[in-house]
C-alpha cells in the first residue's frame, strides 16, 4: 500500500467516523432538540436499510422513510447516545463499522431506561461524500430507570 493509499484510507475513516457522530447526534433528542428528518435522511443512501432489533418493528427501508420516522418525536420524546468502541473497515469505496452504544431514553409507553447495544453499519463512497447503506442496531439490555430525567 502506497503512502498516498494509507492517507486516503485514514481519511475515510475519519470521515465515517464523522458522519456516524452526526448520526448520533441527530438521533438525539428533547423538547429544546426536537429530531431533524430531513438532515437524518440525508446521512443516507436513497435505498439504506435502517433496522434497531429486537423491537419487533420492521426495517425502515430508504433515506425518505428514515426521515419520516425522525420526524415523529412520539414514540421517543428524549433520547441522548454515548457512542463508543469503534471499529472501521474501508475498502475501496465501501465500508463498515460496529461501534457500542449506550443510550438514555425515555418511551412514551414505558418511560425512561438505558439500554445498550451494539451498531454494524455498512457505508458507500458517494458523489456527496460516505452515506449510510445499513444501519443495524442490536440492543444487548435494558433497565427502567427510576423517575427518569
Amino acid at each position: 500500500m502506497t503512502l498516498e493509499d494509507r492517507i486516503q484510507q485514514l481519511e475515510d475513516i475519519e470521515a465515517i467516523t464523522r458522519l456516524k457522530t452526526r448520526y448520533t447526534e441527530l438521533a438525539d433528542s428533547s423538547a429544546e432538540k426536537p429530531h431533524s428528518g430531513a438532515e437524518m435522511g440525508g446521512l443516507f443512501t436513497e435505498d439504506a436499510i435502517f433496522h434497531i432489533v429486537p423491537t419487533g418493528a420492521p426495517p425502515l427501508i430508504g433515506s425518505a422513510a428514515i426521515a419520516e420516522r425522525f420526524d415523529d418525536d412520539s414514540l421517543y420524546p428524549y433520547s441522548y447516545h454515548l457512542l463508543g468502541n469503534p471499529h472501521i473497515e474501508v475498502d475501496g469505496d465501501s465500508g463498515k463499522g460496529r461501534w457500542h452504544v449506550a443510550v438514555l431514553l425515555n418511551r412514551r409507553d414505558v418511560g425512561s431506561m438505558w439500554t445498550t447495544a451494539f451498531y454494524e453499519d455498512e457505508f458507500v463512497r458517494t458523489p456527496d461524500g460516505w452515506k449510510i447503506r445499513s444501519l443495524r442496531c442490536t440492543a444487548s439490555a435494558f433497565a427502567p430507570f427510576g423517575q427518569g430525567w
